[in-house]
This record gives C-alpha cells, sequence and structure tokens, in this order.
C-alpha cells in the first residue's frame, strides 16, 4: 500500500513551517437513523451512546467518533445569513478558552481555564450555578471542557484532581487524585464519559514526565484502569524516564467495538533528540486501545512521526468515520499532526489507506495555522527541574499567522477548496446535515461556509481570540450555536488585534436583540483561595533590585507580559508569577531569570534587551515580597550570578507595599 498522505497547502519559509495544531477536523457521514432519544435531567450512559441523535451537545465532540457532524437541520445556506446573537454571558475566569460546551436539558455546563465550572441557563446565558476553584499551573491554564453522565458533572483538573458535581447544584460529590506525578503532570482535556467511566489522558509532556490514560469510576471516582503511553523496551537507556508522550487534546471511541482511540504527542526533551535515539513509542503515535476488558490492550499503532525535534506532535482529536475502498465499505480514522501532516487508517488493524470514498460528500474538512520560524536549540543537555519545562529550547519568535480552511476530497487526495482567513484556524470547525461548515479564526471571526463549494455565507465577529471549537444544541424549537471566546494564550501572534475579555457566545436565527449577562453571581479568580499547602510556602534569602528597576519593569511587564500573565502577575492563560501557585513550582531566583531571559515574552523569546530582562525580574522580585540587598543600592545584574541559586520565591504577595 501506497503511503498517500494527504498534506495542506504549507508553505516552508525561513526555516521549517510552524503549523500550531490541527484543533478540529469533520467529517461528512451518513445521518443516523432513528428517532431523538428521550432525554431525561442529564443523560445516562445509553443516551450518551445515542449522543449523535440527540438536540443536545452530550459529548465533547457532540459524539464518541469525535466528528462533530450534526444533524440539526433548521440553520441552512438559505437562512444562515439571519443568524443574531441570542445571548452572551460575560467570563470572571478571563484566559484561554479552549472549552466546548457541554448542554442538556436546557443546561449549559462549561470549564475554565483555571477550571471553574458554570452552569448556565441555555436559553438565556443566566448563571446557575459556579464551582470555584484555583489550582496550581504547571504549563499555561486551559480547560477543554466537562463530561456528564446520571446527574454529575466531571473535571480533570490541572492539580491532578478528578472531581464530580452535582449537575444541579454544583456541589462536590466526590475528589481524587487522578496522577501519579502532580509535580510534572496535570489535567487539561475534556472529561470523556463512557458507560460509567471518565476517561482522562495527562497533560506534561514538555515538562518531562510519563504520559498516562486513566479510567475513574462515575460512582466514587475509583481507578479503574491505568494505560501508560510510555513502552519502555523502545527507549534508549532511561530516557523513557523523562519521555511524556501525553494524550491531552482528546480520544475518540467506537463503542460497537469498544475500541479507545488515542494520539500520545511528542517525547522529551522535547525539541532534543539526543540520548533519546530510537523507536520512542508511543510517542508522536495514534494507538488503538481495546477497552472492553479489566486493562487496556494496545491493538495497533502507527507512529505518524519519528525522532521529533520540532514539537510536531498530533494535537487533532482522532475522527472516526465510515467510507467506501475499493467498492467496499470500511470504518477509517483519520488523525493529524502539527507539522501538517495527515493520515486516513483502518480502524480494525491500522492499515494506512490510500484512496476511500465517504458515502456522503467525500470530503474531510480540516482547520489549519500558516506561520513560519526559525528553530534555535539552545543545548542538547537541558536540564532536568521538576514541574518546569524539558526542552532544549523556545519555541520560535511568533509571526504574523494566518489560517486556512481545506476540504479534501478523500477518494483522490485533492483539495477541492480553500477558504483563507486573515488569522490561525484555531477552533476546527463544525458541519450540518444542511451542508454548512462552520468555523472561526484566532482574529475573533466565526464563518459560515457552503461545504460543497467553500463560499462564505455568513460572517461575524466576536472580539475576542477564539481557540474553542463550537457546539450546536436544539431547545424549544430553536437550533443555538454557541462558542467560547476570550484570550489568545500561548497561541497569541504578533499580529492579532486585542481582546475583550471571556464570553460565552449564542447565535440563532433571527435573534435581534441580546440578551447580556455580566459576570454578576460568579467568584473572581482573586477571591478563589488556593490550597492551603501551598499557601504555607515561604521565601528564602535576598536578591539585588533597584528601585529604580521596578519602575522600568513595571512598563515592561506591562507591555510584553501582562497579556498573558496577568497585571497583577495573577496568570491568565500562562502561569501566575506570583502568590502560592508560583511559589509551589520552588524555583530559585536564577532558575526564573533563565526561564525569564530564554524563553520570554511568548511571541518573541529573547528578544529583550539584558537590562530589560533584569528590570521585569526586579519587578517580579519586589512584587514577590523578595527582600533588595543591601537596601536596594545594587541592581539585579543582566547575567546570571551563582548567588541567585540560595534566593526563592515565597507564597506572598507585596503589590499593596511596592506599588
Amino acid at each position: 500500500m501506497r503511503d498517500t498522505r494527504l498534506l495542506p497547502d504549507l508553505r516552508h519559509r525561513l526555516g521549517r513551517l510552524l503549523s500550531f495544531a490541527l484543533l478540529g477536523a469533520v467529517s461528512l457521514s451518513s445521518s443516523l437513523a432513528g428517532a431523538n432519544p428521550s432525554m431525561k435531567a442529564t443523560p445516562d450512559a445509553q443516551t450518551l451512546l445515542d449522543a449523535a441523535r440527540s438536540d443536545d451537545w452530550l459529548l465533547p465532540a457532540r459524539s464518541y467518533l469525535g466528528n462533530r457532524y450534526s444533524t440539526l437541520s433548521q440553520i441552512t445556506p438559505e437562512n444562515v445569513g439571519t443568524l443574531g446573537l441570542a445571548w452572551e454571558t460575560q467570563i470572571s475566569d478571563d484566559g484561554q478558552q479552549e472549552a466546548s460546551p457541554i448542554v442538556t436539558n436546557g443546561t449549559m455546563y462549561i470549564s475554565t481555564p483555571h477550571d471553574n465550572v458554570l452552569a448556565l441557563d441555555a436559553r438565556t446565558g443566566k448563571l446557575k450555578w459556579q464551582f470555584p476553584y484555583n489550582p496550581p499551573v504547571i504549563s499555561f491554564a486551559v480547560s477543554r471542557g466537562v463530561g456528564i453522565e446520571d446527574g454529575r458533572v466531571f473535571l480533570g483538573t490541572q492539580d491532578c484532581r478528578v472531581i464530580a458535581l452535582n449537575a444541579e447544584t454544583g456541589k462536590t460529590v466526590w475528589d481524587v487524585p487522578g496522577c501519579r506525578d502532580s509535580v510534572n503532570s496535570f489535567f487539561s482535556m475534556a472529561s470523556y464519559v463512557y458507560k460509567g467511566s471518565v476517561i482522562l489522558g495527562t497533560g506534561g509532556g514538555d515538562n518531562g514526565n510519563q504520559g498516562r490514560v486513566s479510567a475513574f469510576s462515575v460512582v466514587d471516582g475509583k481507578k479503574l484502569w491505568d494505560w501508560d503511553t510510555i513502552k519502555r523496551d523502545t527507549w534508549p537507556g532511561k530516557s523513557w524516564v523523562h519521555g511524556g508522550t501525553d494524550v491531552w487534546s482528546g480520544v475518540a471511541i467506537n463503542p460497537d467495538t469498544n475500541t479507545l482511540f488515542v494520539a500520545p504527542g511528542n517525547a522529551g526533551p522535547d525539541m532534543v533528540l539526543k540520548g533519546r535515539e530510537g523507536e520512542d513509542l508511543y510517542s508522536n503515535s495514534i494507538v488503538a486501545l481495546d477497552i472492553s476488558g479489566k486493562t487496556p490492550r494496545v491493538k495497533w499503532h502507527y507512529q505518524l512521526l519519528k525522532d521529533d525535534t520540532h514539537d510536531a506532535d498530533p494535537a487533532m482529536v482522532p475522527v472516526l468515520f465510515s467510507g467506501k475502498v475499493a467498492g467496499t465499505a470500511r470504518d477509517l480514522v483519520g488523525i493529524g499532526d502539527k507539522s501538517g501532516n495527515f493520515f486516513i487508517f483502518e480502524q480494525a488493524n491500522g492499515e494506512l489507506i490510500h484512496r476511500l470514498t465517504l458515502t456522503n460528500s467525500n470530503l474531510f474538512v480540516v482547520g489549519s495555522t500558516n506561520e513560519c520560524g526559525i528553530w534555535k536549540l539552545l543545548t542538547e543537555h537541558p536540564e532536568y527541574i521538576p514541574g518546569q519545562a524539558y526542552k532544549g529550547g523556545a519555541l520560535p519568535k511568533r509571526g504574523n499567522g494566518t489560517g486556512v480552511l481545506s476540504a479534501v476530497d478523500v477518494d483522490t487526495g485533492n483539495v477541492r477548496w480553500k477558504a483563507q482567513v486573515p488569522y490561525p484556524a484555531q477552533g476546527g470547525a463544525l458541519i450540518t446535515a444542511t451542508g454548512l461548515v462552520f468555523t472561526s479564526d484566532l482574529g475573533g471571526s466565526v464563518y459560515a461556509l457552503d461545504v460543497a463549494t467553500g463560499k462564505e455565507l455568513w460572517k461575524t465577529n466576536t472580539g475576542s481570540s477564539i481557540c474553542a471549537p463550537f457546539s450546536t444544541y436544539m431547545l424549544d424549537g430553536d437550533q443555538y450555536l454557541t462558542i467560547l471566546v476570550g484570550q489568545a494564550g500561548n497561541q497569541q501572534t504578533a499580529n492579532l488585534p486585542a481582546t475583550h475579555g471571556s464570553h460565552v457566545l449564542v447565535y440563532k436565527l433571527g435573534a435581534t436583540q441580546t440578551v447580556v449577562n455580566g459576570t454578576e453571581g460568579q467568584t473572581p479568580m482573586a477571591a478563589i483561595p488556593p490550597s492551603a499547602a501551598s499557601a504555607q510556602i515561604a521565601g528564602t534569602g535576598s536578591a539585588p533590585y533597584t528601585k529604580e528597576q521596578v519602575v522600568r519593569g513595571q512598563t515592561v511587564y506591562s507591555g510584553q507580559c501582562a497579556v498573558c500573565h496577568g497585571d497583577k502577575l495573577q496568570g491568565i492563560s500562562a502561569p501566575a508569577l506570583t502568590g502560592p501557585s508560583f511559589a509551589k513550582s520552588h524555583l530559585n531566583v536564577s532558575q526564573i531569570r533563565s526561564v525569564v531571559a530564554t524563553q520570554m515574552p511568548l511571541t518573541a523569546p529573547g528578544s529583550l534587551t539584558p537590562d530589560d530582562y533584569a528590570s521585569v525580574m526586579a519587578y517580579m522580585l519586589s512584587y514577590d515580597c523578595v527582600k533588595p540587598a543591601g537596601n536596594g543600592s545594587k541592581p539585579f545584574p543582566p547575567a546570571d550570578d551563582p548567588a541567585l541559586t540560595k534566593v526563592t520565591i515565597g507564597a506572598k504577595t507585596c503589590s499593596s507595599e511596592a506599588h
């Protein structure tokens, strides 16, 4: 069988292409037969199996197949131009919103970047309840959604907890630890609820952890099984110990065969091959797991990219669909990676398919990013520091990213049409049975296109960045389209317009008056207490810096850092730089200086002057209650000083005293 990968038209300039995350892909499939299943107050396991036929949006990608294909038919190419904003609700936890709203029986459930959960009236957006949470953030703050079953809402958190909430009240039902290593690991993917279990994969592959997928009982949170993503005998020596290989984006499931499809990510250390030359399974792979028994069993795997040195892991959730190969109907799975490669396999045995025909429009629609960057490897021997990035250098300076939505004819492998958008297409696509494809760009615009031709039929601008996928649902005879908007966060490119905060936006046909909800009833992040243990951490030592550096550093920080870390260092899409969450990292000031000077700002790492970096450090130290050495007479040095290794940051914040 020839290897005929379906490649988007991606140009390589200035070195290697940065194609950040094919975050969503959908395929048209035959409409599922049968009547709409009757809905209970919250779905049970059988209702979730029938989710593709529901008027609600019950799973992260609508059904277990992961294809974001909706059979709802009220919104059509003929009337889509009359879509209006029915309601909006502001989200107090402003940041990089990536959750797909779950909607059932008139209630919408969303998770926010710092693992808050909001229950909203799906008709008006009015807040029903909030579950406030404030976890320490290892990498960057993001939550990709909740799961729901039998009256409970399930959440995986960034401090490695798995939490069940009462769907009616938001009160905690149970709360259990979920990771073997909470220093380097976290949960950011949506909770996938399947046949009485909550399935979650860890994040932390860029921090030197060991990837794992786990299942927990919906009844009491008891661990049902673990599957480790690292196959130790395929790694040289002990390189597997910090091998990463996490399943962080999401999963797909074939309920008929009890097969779980996962796509473990990059190996660690990121961007460095030296010391781990070999197969390094199951990094950058798609793996089919039989989960019919007590423990998962590997049915097949395929490594999409070997010897990855450019953080090119598969960010796309696997998509399951049916098609024809040589006239024979077969069950297939599609997957893409961040370097622009796209693959379609036979679900049963992993055979790589080179020609196939879908039973409907024969299209696979994929959103992607076009951006160029120069990769700079700083070291082949990165230092492993628990809870910190484990990589050979920073990601490239972000350029002026654009996006493209490509419709691939999977029978020929040719691109049937392309729709260019002015900013990266991070949020993926949703296709309806009426022949519409909804997509978005990072600049804040949402689009409706004719799926057959790519012609733009409707467009509106939301005013904030879009990283999240769409959901759609039917309620009281009206079809609604909903999406979360907020900050670009770690997807920030140099050309993005300013954002106007985080919101839930809901559209319907003919809406001319918008119900506007503020943050009333929501507890702001600043008022949500952190964990008691991290709040007791005390700092040690003093560091040289002057008042003049603090003043200058505040100006530089406001212009270069606040968009991700917050104007009060509280953390928005990036980690907090003050308080208990920051103290939990247990970094010394020398290590902090190294991260700041080589990896920040995100869009242009290493681009500030040494004096500017020193001033930013002075501002942070003052904010974090580190006393100035010598009564503030000696400036913070523009280069490293071994004495800084003896100075650590505590949980206290001195903003009111120093500013």
